[in-house]
């Protein structure tokens, strides 16, 4: 069995509302289930709630989601002033250079089309871009380039640096928390389980109660409904 896959078939809210039902219903009950199993004690309805209060620690999916759009807008709005930089020194360039095409290509006007969207490389190609900026600096400027657009150019590089390689730890910690969540969600439908299979067995006749421990049926047949994304 993977780690990430879920021992029951309904969703995970469902299991949490189950378990948030039982862990309130059972303590009235719990004689009836100690005298029928004793395992059962008087600190079982309290398991039950520590085991969904180790759920709701952990972020659910739905959050993790948001949580990686944001590292994705972040990168996204660097490479986009990345993007802008280049195109307003690149005017100035060719007012200084619009015969020299070697002296332009230093600049990466050969080469741009191939990280306009690629956070990686234009990280690598900001930095070959500062380097020539610089030796260059004295003939933008004679051509009314503010200097203060090619201060700004290191701070761009690291800015979108900085959000790369947060976007890329947030991919690899995303796996850990599904993986965590999941197995934490087992480990409630493992104390509702048996709850569930001796409630039809003590209160066979007793439809109402035995309604209190039975899990809520699927909404579709097979695995498990998993509202969150894995």
């Amino acid at each position: 069995m993977s780690q990430n896959e879920r021992q029951y078939n309904i969703t995970d809210a469902d299991l949490l509302q189950h378990g948030e039902t039982v862990a309130t219903v059972i303590v009235e009950d719990i004689e009836d289930f100690t005298n029928f199993d004793a395992t059962f004690q008087e600190e079982y309805p309290t398991s039950i709630q520590n085991a969904i209060g180790a759920v709701k620690a952990i972020k659910t999916d739905m959050v993790v989601i948001d949580e990686m759009a944001e590292k994705t807008t972040a990168v996204n709005k660097a490479l986009t002033d990345c993007n802008r930089s280049f195109r307003n020194i690149k005017y100035f360039v060719e007012k200084a250079f619009p015969d020299n095409r070697a002296i332009q290509n230093q600049f990466g006007f050969n080469d741009i089309a191939k990280y306009r969207t690629d956070a990686t490389g234009m990280i690598v190609f900001m930095g070959d871009f500062i380097t020539i900026v610089s030796k260059y600096e004295s003939e933008l400027t004679q051509q009314g380039c503010n200097t203060a657009l090619l201060d700004e150019l290191p701070a761009l590089r690291d800015n979108l640096q900085t959000a790369k390689v947060a976007q890329e730890i947030f991919k690899k910690e995303r796996g850990l928390i599904t993986q965590k969540r999941v197995e934490k969600l087992n480990e409630l439908y493992r104390l509702l389980s048996p709850v569930s299979e001796v409630a039809s067995i003590i209160y066979s006749d007793d439809k109402a109660r035995l309604a209190r421990y039975s899990f809520p049926r699927p909404k579709s047949t097979g695995k498990a409904q998993e509202e969150e994304t894995n």
